[in-house]
């Protein structure tokens, strides 16, 4: 924000008297000027507009202009009149009486005014700025017209009023009425405090966050019950020693606060605030039972029983020899099978292997954070084939037939978790190899903010998603979160064009989505993505999603759809986006066609995240310097100040990392590259033009971004890089 200008000095001539709704310009305020480009995605984090559609944050980013406020000025003064509305854009501002009794301190991204906005009189209260900070401000009759059509709005407002009515009941400290609040010229100054009330003051800065900044520790989920969860609208959200970070709703709840601090007595209290939203979404994440609390797994043991699999009935015409056959195969075995399964959710896997050993016997591993671990249990010789007989009965497969692979699905219900299985079966030299694919739809579609973390990126993909048509192209190696991606786009939008018809086409059908017309392909039958895809054409569809493009056809006939008022989404097999470019075309595809139908292309790779608990800032090795700075990744300066790195803890198990996360590059298809495609420029020109003008955000960017919010370690980031 010190790239931004100031229109004019302090120290200037006394400003122009201000018009109608804009704010009295106060001795120690500045009108700035603030690129529009960083006005637009601040207001769509900020609490105004959580869950405002990106079209009315677009039209209301140019009705905002910039207010630089020095230490101790005043922003609002008791008893002005309705001049209308602020956001912290940067800084600290603090709300007092008009006698100077403080209420709070507003943090970035909170918003002020409101009070008298809404009442139609006088401001109660005085705004000033703590320190050097700025204020995005909207003239009064503008966001009166605006609570008048964004519901979104007025609800953050009326949410936010009732706040500070309430906050304004609890302080003793004043009897004045609205009655006796004084004249603008009788405001009081800004009171000297002494270094108790300083500290009070500093209790009070309660920091704004959002939940996906913490890795929601079971560990610390454990701590508070679901019970107090829900009554109090609160989250344990970290762990690290004795000091449990809980994120609240309402985090000046004295009661909430006293309940908590008597349930957790030898825990010392951080407290954050979060919105509704984003505590509805976590408590719909998690699946948080009120009726029951929840009990921390220790080492070896398991989180539910392993008799508690609900499996889904198999429907086949030899369901009385599976029958037969899983009678034969041993409730042991069934434990066995279910205590593989079991392990792999409680250690978040995404994939189970079962495999033969050598000198007989079998191992299982699971797929964690894109890491193999070995399980700690060996499996005996006995069971090696009655554990793949049992598989292959609950997916539906012929348990007999072991000379070729075989692929199918087992569905089932963990607790109230809702899970797939996809399986596959290989033939090897010292028996049949198994490999299970875990999906859970709850856990993997997430928000677009959980999956894109770069600004520019999140930008574009909202600015592709908010287009009536055009083509959003995924792409990325094997197991690179390409499905996942395509999955958050698809709710995204739904969330957007809420009356859209949205058809898809898979192979498999990975997660069973509610309001989405799923179509899974069958070659066999002469069912091919193109087949698919010619057919939901006419079937008057709003959105396509194309679960891969993989052949001629099927690209020729997505493009043109894109192109013809469809959105479509679509995954594809690349390496970076110019490589998709020329995937595209290598299918026949022609460049005239990807120009006029393509509008945003996404190449991502998957790194393993860092654990905010014990993440650790580190001056890395100087040959790791050497290759980020040639790489453009981060320069000298910034590698002195020191890099994230793993340390490991009980809350990651000691591995440093919890989870994944997306490095993206993205290409915006603009008029100058549609320009360059269709005369036949390079596509290695293309991608210098693309650079030059800012459509292409590479992968050494991206994961700058990423190092600078710590979410990465230096070392992740080199092998995303790497060529």
């Amino acid at each position: 924000m010190s790239t931004d200008t100031p229109a004019q000095s302090p120290r200037a001539s006394a400003p122009p008297p201000p018009s109608s709704g804009e704010p009295t310009l106060h001795a120690g305020l500045v009108r700035v000027q603030v690129a529009a480009a960083r006005i637009e995605p601040f207001l769509a984090k900020s609490r105004l507009f959580q869950g405002v559609d990106g079209t009315v944050v677009q039209k209301a980013a140019p009705h905002f202009l910039g207010l630089e406020c020095a230490p101790g000025s005043t922003i609002i003064a008791a008893g002005g009149p309705a001049e209308g509305l602020g956001i912290v854009f940067s800084g600290r501002v603090s709300v007092h009486l008009p006698d100077g009794s403080p209420i709070e301190v507003l943090e970035v991204g909170d918003h002020f005014g409101e009070a008298a906005l809404l009442l139609g009189m006088g401001s109660p209260y005085t705004v000033y700025a703590n320190e050097h900070c700025r204020v995005l401000w909207m003239q009064a009759a503008v966001a009166q017209s605006m609570l008048g059509k964004v519901p979104g709005v007025a609800e953050a407002l009326g949410k936010r009023l009732a706040t500070q009515v309430s906050r304004l009941c609890a302080i003793e400290r004043t009897q004045l009425t609205l009655a006796e609040v004084p004249s603008v010229g009788e405001v009081p100054e800004l009171p000297e405090l002494s270094p108790v009330e300083e500290q009070a003051m500093h209790a009070q800065r309660i920091p704004f966050v959002e939940l996906s900044d913490y890795d929601l520790q079971p560990s610390a989920l454990s701590m508070v019950s679901s019970k107090l969860v829900r009554m109090h609208r609160m989250l344990p959200v970290r762990l690290v020693d004795t000091r449990l970070t809980v994120a609240m709703v309402r985090p000046r709840d004295h009661y909430a606060l006293a309940e908590l601090q008597r349930t957790l007595q030898n825990v010392e209290l951080e407290i954050v605030a979060i919105s509704q939203d984003d505590f509805n979404q976590a408590v719909v994440k998690l699946k948080l039972d009120p009726a029951q609390n929840p009990k921390s797994v220790r080492a070896g043991q398991l989180s539910i029983p392993p008799d508690s699999l609900v499996f889904e009935t198999i429907v086949s015409s030899d369901n009385e020899r599976d029958a037969a056959s899983a009678r034969t195969v041993g409730e042991d075995i069934i434990r066995l099978v279910n205590r593989i399964i079991i392990t792999a959710l409680d250690r978040e896997a995404s994939d189970i292997h079962i495999e033969p050993a050598a000198g007989g016997g079998g191992r299982v591993r699971f797929r964690v954070h894109g890491v193999l671990t070995e399980w700690n249990e060996q499996i005996p010789t006995a069971a090696v084939k009655p554990i793949s007989a049992r598989i292959k009965v609950l997916a539906g497969l012929d348990i007999t037939e072991r000379r070729v692979p075989q692929d199918g699905r087992i569905g089932f219900s963990a607790g109230k978790r809702d899970v797939d299985l996809r399986v596959s079966t290989l033939p090897a030299n010292r028996g049949e190899k198994i490999v299970l694919r875990i999906l859970e739809a709850s856990a993997s579609t997430r928000h677009i903010e959980a999956i894109f973390f770069e600004p520019h990126t999140l930008a574009a993909v909202q600015r592709a998603l908010h287009r009536p048509y055009g083509g959003i192209v995924v792409a990325g190696p094997t197991s690179s979160g390409k499905s996942t991606s395509v999955y958050g786009l698809m709710c995204e939008r739904m969330v957007v064009r809420p009356d859209n018809n949205v058809m898809m086409v898979e192979d498999p059908i990975e997660y069973r989505m509610p309001g989405v017309t799923q179509v899974q392909v069958n070659p066999g039958a002469g069912l091919g993505f193109a087949q698919v895809l010619r057919a939901m054409l006419r079937q008057d569809p709003d959105t396509i999603i194309v679960g891969e493009t993989r052949d001629e056809a099927t690209a020729q006939l997505a493009l043109e759809a894109a192109m013809t008022g469809h959105l479509l989404l679509t995954s594809l097999h690349a390496n970076n986006a110019v490589a998709a470019l020329q995937r595209l075309e290598s299918f026949g595809c022609s460049r005239a066609l990807i120009s006029q139908s393509l509008v945003l292309v996404l190449v991502q790779r998957l790194v393993r995240r860092l654990c905010s608990s014990c993440r650790r800032i580190e001056v890395p090795p100087a040959a790791l310097v050497e290759t980020l700075v040639a790489r453009k990744v981060i320069t000298h300066e910034q590698a002195a100040e020191g890099l994230p790195r793993a340390v490991g803890c009980d809350a990651c198990n000691q591995t440093g990392y919890v989870g994944r996360l997306a490095v993206c590059e993205a290409l915006e298809i603009t008029e100058d590259l549609k320009t360059a495609l269709t005369s036949s420029v390079s596509l290695q020109d293309l991608e210098q033009l693309a650079l030059r003008t800012g459509a292409l955000m590479p992968f050494a960017a991206y994961s700058a971004a990423l190092l600078q919010r710590q979410l990465v370690s230096a070392s992740e980031v080199l092998l995303t890089v790497a060529d």
